[in-house]
């Protein structure tokens, strides 16, 4: 899946929402389509659309964060980027998921209908109009009932209210999972549930597959409901034109990478958010030594974030091998502290303190690891992992002025930092 690039790793999409730039979102997604159109790739299950309100969820590091109007300028741009370069975009996941109770992730949710429709429903409604071709549905369920059962929002709101002819895949397994929620007997009561919702492509699972031909047999599922699927399913591979070029479009090649790199590097750059500078930025000539510390200041594959498959670590510039290279490698000095963002080995400590010692400022590179986001990544707690916190207040007690560098797949609450 493409999902903030694919051999051009650009900011998690949380990160792309703070810059506030829809343009830019959609050349990204564009360059990132035509990489992987050159690899033979023509859909990728992106953009996700959840409205994101609780960042104890790992997957809000996926969002594009909590307000419905800035999701769906950033999601129809990125609709526009993938399908332009031929790639089929996925608005996912329809719908709801982002509010499941607490962050964690598959659980229950509560929506009131004016919450579906005025807030987590405006997203998918855009991607619509823009012509996004798939749709995914969710692992949620919505007031008892599966989002990947749920026949009122597919069949009725999606497919007839606002006349989406494209096809619906359902999410990893969510078909055979509606029977973890209680709401299916079986694989085959599942299939069924899902068809008749309209879930057009089972994910993985293989209830369709198993059990379709069966249903029809007994009389159980009508046979037009499994034309209408294929029908769709057809209809944009006829789209992406798969037919006449099963294997990708001929004489596609992968582009040129300097122009994406200064695309993803400004798209970082305007990501970033200053809470506050009261001293020390920015590094000028009285920064005659730089000492830069932490588990991330020097950790290019934490640096990709939590979704990435093709990105390649030494393509990703650090905090520290960019002060070298800005400041000179005679000025900008590190220790790590800690191992690891989740450590709590403190056998570094001493060495890092010495070094901050040593310095005019400290440049202290703390948050989480990528591992830390994702599916199936919620957390509890959202202070610093590990021994931070310790390794913060040390090097502050050395007087030396700091320069605090957050990176993160969610916000973190930062009242004592």
């Amino acid at each position: 899946a493409v999902i903030h690039g694919f051999q051009t790793v650009f900011p998690i999409p949380l990160g792309q929402a703070a810059a506030f730039d829809p343009e830019r979102v959609r050349q990204a997604a564009a360059h990132s389509a035509r990489e992987a159109g050159a690899a033979g790739v023509n859909w990728t299950f992106s953009p996700m659309l959840d409205v994101a309100r609780d960042p104890r969820w790992g997957r809000i590091a996926e969002s594009f964060g909590e307000d419905p109007l800035l999701i769906s300028r950033l999601g129809v741009a990125m609709v526009q980027g993938y399908q332009q370069d031929g790639v089929a975009a996925c608005a996912k996941h329809f719908v709801g998921y982002g509010a499941a109770e607490g962050g964690r992730d598959y659980s229950a949710t509560d929506l009131a209908p004016r919450a579906l429709l005025d807030t987590y429903l405006p997203p998918f409604l855009a991607a619509q109009q823009a012509g996004v071709m798939t749709v995914m549905s969710a692992f949620n369920d919505l007031d008892g009932v599966p989002a990947t059962g749920h026949e009122d929002l597919i069949r009725g709101t999606l497919n007839e209210q606002w006349g989406f002819d494209g096809l619906v895949v359902s999410d990893w397994c969510s078909v055979t999972q509606m029977i973890a929620h209680g709401f299916c007997e079986n694989a085959a009561a599942a299939a069924r549930a899902a068809v008749s919702a309209g879930v057009d492509m089972e994910m993985a699972s293989t209830s369709y597959l198993d059990h379709i031909a069966g249903l029809i047999e007994q009389g159980l599922l009508d046979i037009a409901l499994v034309d209408d699927a294929v029908r769709r399913i057809l209809r944009i591979k006829a789209r992406l034109g798969l037919f006449q070029h099963p294997y990708g479009a001929p004489g596609r090649t992968q582009p040129q990478r300097p122009a994406a790199t200064q695309l993803a590097r400004s798209l970082a750059r305007d990501s970033c958010v200053l809470l506050k500078n009261e001293q020390g930025l920015p590094l000028g000539e009285h920064a005659r030594r730089v000492a830069v510390i932490g588990p991330l200041a020097d950790a290019p594959g934490e640096q990709l974030g939590c979704w990435v498959f093709d990105g390649e670590r030494q393509h990703s510039q650090t905090v520290f091998a960019a002060l070298q290279e800005r400041l000179g490698p005679q000025r900008v000095v590190h220790a790590r502290g800690l191992e690891h963002c989740r450590s709590h080995d403190l056998s570094g400590l001493d060495a890092a303190v010495a070094l901050a010692r040593s310095a005019e400022v400290v440049v202290l590179c703390l948050g989480e690891d990528a591992g830390l986001s994702g599916e199936a990544h919620c957390r509890a707690h959202l202070d610093l992992p590990g021994a931070q916190q310790t390794l913060l207040e040390a090097v502050a007690a050395t007087g030396v002025p700091v320069v605090l560098v957050i990176m993160a797949g969610r916000p973190l609450v930062l009242g004592p930092v």
